[in-house]
């Protein structure tokens, strides 16, 4: 199963495709930058903090196995520590194509830095984010990671339509979490008056 996985991930990159680079050379050279925010993405979508630190470390570990040429390395990590963290919260019998829900709804990976950085106000928007479904969550974070629809789409193994759909439906639900939607119309009736 590992090897599907591996030949899956280490497939011939589209035409239009940067030239592949060694995995071991892109993981020295990615490691320092690319951690902190792959253990993000992973955290944005419900991911303890010490499960994000291990599947974001194990994507760099594979990244240097031999032989191995990634196109896309930032998309590559983030689909591979994925797919680590979904192992970890998941036993061999159980794997399916959804991800796992979060247990606890509220954000539970601070540390001390963290405490320090994040407002009230950030620390709502991520609680919100944490309640969204899975698919949602997840088109969420891969769109905060700055990845394209057809990116994200490409990674999460579905079509660009239905990534579009949930990135739609997230920021229904975000708005309506933060009372955007009613503030917007009372200034819009405030308007017209």
């Amino acid at each position: 199963m590992e090897e599907a996985a591996r030949a899956e991930l280490a497939t011939a990159p589209p035409e239009n495709a940067p030239d592949a680079l060694p995995g071991r050379q892109l993981a020295e050279a990615l490691h320092q930058e690319q951690y902190p925010a792959l253990v993000r993405f992973l955290l944005l979508n419900g991911a303890s903090w010490a499960a994000a630190q291990d599947a974001a470390q194990d994507a760099f570990t594979q990244m240097c196995a031999p032989g191995l040429s990634i196109a896309h390395p930032k998309a590559w990590l983030r689909k591979v520590a994925w797919r680590s963290w979904v192992k970890q919260k998941i036993a061999p019998e159980e794997l399916c194509s959804e991800p796992p829900e979060p247990h606890q709804l509220t954000m539970r990976w601070q540390t001390p830095a963290h405490a320090a950085e994040l407002d009230e106000e950030s620390r709502i928007v991520i609680n919100l984010l944490l309640q969204l479904p899975a698919k949602q969550r997840a088109a969420m974070a891969w769109t905060l990671d700055g990845f394209t629809t057809e990116e994200s789409a490409r990674a999460m193994g579905t079509t660009p339509a239905a990534v579009r759909q949930n990135l739609t439906r997230a920021r229904t639900a975000l708005k309506a979490g933060l009372n955007l939607d009613s503030s917007e119309e009372r200034t819009a009736k405030g308007e017209d008056q």
